[in-house]
């Protein structure tokens, strides 16, 4: 209404506008606001912005635990990197709204940022048509460890050594590899139950491994043998652990 050239002095001009027969309470509303704020436009110099040299990010939190197709519409053509910008102008089901031949299109100066979590059993992954309008960033666990440093402050040196030999043994499992390796998300929990890392483990942990082997062979010693690791009482793995870190120092 604020863009039309028509003229509305009466709700029956609102309802004319919007090709119904009869008039509705709404339209007064309608008829009201449309005055007030035309008045303001009038009164007040409007100011330009220049939006052009700024850039504008959405972020969609796991955004593959929704259905694609019904979030994004009509844009799913117009968010490929390629038809960014008035190539890729579409028209939407609101457009018998407006008497102008606009159409909506996504600016090459908008980002869509997407994070999932692709072993989710729970939801769907993106189709090839959606992947190929993304660019993928994995964010491992390890890259992520140095959040540990500046939260737990002295506790940080053995929680790490805990994630990092926890998180070898899950590679060790059957069936399971880095993508299913704990994030150091997890142990800042340490702080909320006073650096007990039985309750961390009992709590937070265990539920999340026995999701992960529910239904696997031998499912009860696969969980006994990640218990050791978290307790760094399996040699063999601490062992190498410790060599790894060694030669890094080398």
């Amino acid at each position: 209404m604020l863009t039309s050239e028509s003229q509305f002095e009466q709700v029956k001009d609102i309802t004319q506008f919007f090709n119904k027969n009869n008039a509705t309470q709404e339209f007064s509303y309608y008829l009201t606001l449309y005055k007030m704020i035309k008045n303001e436009s009038i009164q007040d110099e409007i100011i330009e912005i220049d939006n052009e040299l700024k850039n504008f990010v959405f972020i969609i939190d796991e955004i593959n635990r929704g259905e694609i197709s019904k979030i994004f519409g009509e844009l799913f053509f117009s968010i490929d990197p390629g038809y960014r910008g008035e190539k890729g102008s579409v028209s939407t089901q609101y457009a018998n709204l407006h008497e102008t031949d606009d159409k909506f299109y996504i600016p090459e100066n908008v980002y869509i940022i997407g994070t999932m979590n692709d072993i989710d059993r729970s939801v769907d992954t993106f189709d090839f048509a959606m992947r190929r309008r993304f660019r993928f960033v994995e964010v491992t666990a390890e890259s992520q460890v140095a959040m540990l440093d500046k939260e737990l402050d002295i506790h940080a040196e053995e929680a790490k050594l805990r994630l990092r030999n926890l998180n070898a043994a899950i590679e060790n499992v059957q069936g399971l590899n880095s993508h299913y390796h704990i994030g150091p998300s997890y142990f800042l929990k340490l702080k909320d139950v006073d650096f007990d890392y039985e309750l961390l483990w009992s709590d937070y942990l265990k539920p999340l491994l026995e999701d992960y082997l529910r239904g696997s062979y031998e499912e009860a010693e696969t969980l006994d043998t990640l218990k050791k690791a978290f307790d760094l009482t399996n040699n063999d793995q601490t062992d190498q652990q410790d060599t790894g870190d060694d030669n890094a120092d080398n």
